[in-house]
């Protein structure tokens, strides 16, 4: 016997029998409360389903008929000669054939839906260090996240603040077919301030200093802009135009370096860093694809040694 669970309690003129008998749990939410359960009287002679109030009746039906019975109590159906239920040993070829056809589509498609759940996850846990470093991170997070994308790029890339010492120079030193630069990574949980700027100036400045034997050819700035605020949400550009347009360096927003990972477009990286992105106003489109925002630069950078040599 099935009764809907929900029957409103303690009407007046009723009297409240406590029951005897077993309640079993069949199903239950995320605070252990019953939401399906078996209730077995004292006698033993019935039992009882107890199901939410509200549900579809035709769905409960179908469900014991075609799925609970002939799988817990096949002999229930052949006792009544239910269609629902035919021993294989009657079936017909067409009949075993189409069954097994069906079993085997059942079991490949558990072990094909198996295999891709374990890709996506181990394809997520390879990118979320890198989103979420570039998108959300700060520090060292997004240190390592910047790397990651300009190796990707084809760029050797050294940590410098590693192998100099934290503060002692940029974050990075990339180099490519040639070129070598310098890579200032930070964040800005609100608008960027210049100050990042002036900080990349005194490490090109202090550099050859540091390796006379490894001049640097260009400069990069990546800031992750405004990073409290959803990606869709933060301004296009890291600064104004008319602050980055003094500069020798391009100033690249993360959430630009996080397209360019996420589609694999690894010359756009490249441009990026090296400071070769073409004039012309081009458009893209941002991080969440949402908006459009400015490829980096809307001009071709000089390296950083001529653009000394120009003042």
């Amino acid at each position: 016997m099935i009764v809907r669970a929900g029957a409103p309690e303690g009407a007046r003129g009723t009297t409240v029998h406590e029951p005897e008998g077993e309640l079993v749990p069949i199903l239950v939410d995320s605070l252990g409360e019953a939401v399906v359960a078996r209730w077995t009287p004292g006698d033993g002679q019935q039992i009882w389903y107890v199901i939410p109030d509200g549900v579809d009746w035709d769905q409960v039906v179908d469900w014991l008929v075609q799925r609970a019975l002939p799988e817990h109590v096949p002999a229930a159906l052949r006792r009544v000669r239910s269609r629902h239920h035919v021993d294989p040993a009657l079936e017909t070829p067409a009949e075993t054939q189409a069954r097994s056809s069906l079993e085997e589509l059942e079991r490949r498609y558990l072990e094909d839906k198996a295999r891709l759940e374990d890709e996506l996850e181990q394809a997520r846990q390879e990118a979320e260090p890198v989103r979420a470093g570039l998108l959300y991170g700060s520090g060292s997070e997004l240190e390592d996240a910047v790397a990651v994308v300009v190796r990707a790029a084809g760029f050797t890339v050294t940590d410098l603040d590693e192998e100099l010492g934290d503060t002692l120079s940029a974050d990075l030193l990339a180099v490519l077919n040639g070129s070598t630069c310098l890579v200032e990574v930070k964040a800005a949980a609100g608008a960027a301030g210049e100050r990042l700027i002036s900080q990349l100036q005194r490490h090109l400045e202090k550099w050859p200093q540091l390796r006379p034997g490894q001049p640097v050819t260009c400069a990069a700035l990546i800031v992750n802009h405004q990073h409290r605020l959803d990606p869709a949400q933060r301004p296009a550009e890291v600064y104004q135009r008319r602050v980055v347009d003094t500069l020798s360096f391009p100033v690249i927003a993360s959430g630009d370096l996080f397209r360019w990972w996420r589609t694999q477009d690894w010359p756009a990286v490249q441009a990026a860093v090296l400071g070769q992105a073409e004039s012309g106003g081009e458009r893209d489109e941002s991080p969440s694809g949402g908006r459009e925002t400015p490829v980096v630069g809307r001009r071709r950078w000089l390296p950083w040694g001529k653009s000394q040599r120009a003042r």
